[in-house]
């Protein structure tokens, strides 16, 4: 078996899981970048919001009794044992717009726990940052999970409504998982790629079987597929320099910026900025970009315009893409299959 992501990549993908919880909508902390979607019409066998959504089951019991997950609270410094139903609910309703199909949700419902226990299983209890946590969120932020008393800020009038829908279709995959080799599967998930996802080892450095490059061709539907602005060449610099401190960017700025080299999937792996290689993934930190999928150019406005593709990471599972799937039909299953080929679903392991 090929070697798996090490824990301190693990750090990374939460990172990275989902950059736009942190930056994105003031009303919904939604992965997907958007949500009102623009797709063509519907079929009609796709799933949608029931008219009259059911309350949620009142039982709490699990199909396995799981122990509770233990997440850093990254606000706090605090060790939270959060239920695993209550980290699933609250991981749709932060990583999802709730008006995204049924299937959709399950879909990421299934990742998300899969994610949650394939940390569990790689946590080091002596790590002096997750201080025995098995990863980290920040629910008051919507980042990662969220709690009820948030979900109720952010939905408003509709709270008893969503609450009822997310519950109950959360609730009803709550017993799969996706398995590799018999084991929860790290299920990394994105907002938008840029038509391709990423594979892991493009991005991490360590191959995972599950986590490979694959079609995603509908996210170029989505209303926040492209994003364009501009940067004055201080602006940039300081930025860049923020990371790259010994960079110097001197001289005519039209000569900065330098070849690129992009991976398969046609992500930026290094940029050639003053002279200087830089990788793809640290000049997007740097700069604050949505995707590693980006140009950098020099206009005759003597300003730099800067494009990217796609939101997040680009490993694993696009939530938009799932989105637009669910929307032409595809049941949780069928998402699932496209996005971790190789896996399998299956009860959580005793």
């Amino acid at each position: 078996m090929k070697k798996t992501v090490p824990l301190v990549l693990l750090f990374a993908a939460l990172i990275y899981l989902l950059p736009m919880t942190a930056l994105l909508l003031p009303e919904q902390a939604a992965a997907s970048a958007s949500a009102v979607q623009t797709l063509p019409p519907v079929p009609s066998g796709s799933a949608s919001m029931p008219a009259e959504p059911q309350p949620p089951a009142v039982s709490d019991a699990l199909p396995v009794e799981e122990a509770p997950l233990r997440i850093l609270d990254e606000r706090s410094g605090e060790v939270r044992e959060v239920p695993v139903r209550e980290f699933v609910r609250g991981a749709v309703a932060a990583e999802m717009p709730i008006d995204y199909p049924d299937e959709a949700l399950r879909a990421q419902a299934v990742a998300a726990h899969s994610y949650a226990l394939a940390c569990k299983a790689q946590a080091d209890p002596n790590d002096p940052v997750l201080k025995g946590a098995y990863f980290s969120a920040n629910p008051d932020q919507r980042i990662g999970y969220l709690t009820e008393t948030v979900m109720r800020a952010m939905w408003g009038d509709a709270f008893e409504a969503n609450r009822a829908r997310l519950y109950s279709v959360v609730d009803s995959v709550l017993d799969e998982v996706l398995l590799y080799e018999g084991q929860p599967a790290l299920a990394c998930y994105h907002a938008i790629s840029n038509g391709q996802t990423e594979s892991a080892a493009a991005i991490w450095g360590s191959e995972v079987p599950y986590l490979v490059s694959v079609d995603s061709m509908l996210d170029l539907t989505s209303p926040d597929y492209e994003q364009s602005f501009t940067l004055t060449k201080q602006e940039l610099a300081q930025d860049i320099n923020m990371v790259f401190p010994d960079l110097e960017l001197v001289g005519d700025a039209a000569n900065w910026i330098g070849a690129i080299e992009r991976t398969a999937a046609g992500y930026v792996h290094s940029i050639s900025i003053g002279g200087v290689s830089c990788s793809g993934t640290a000049v997007r930190s740097a700069l604050r970009l949505r995707s590693r999928d980006f140009t950098i150019a020099w206009t005759d406005e003597h300003l730099f315009a800067v494009t990217t593709h796609g939101y997040g990471h680009g490993v694993g599972l696009s939530q938009y893409g799932a989105n637009a799937l669910a929307l032409t039909g595809k049941t949780y299953q069928e998402i699932l299959a496209v996005y971790y080929p190789g896996t399998t679903l299956g009860p959580v392991p005793g």
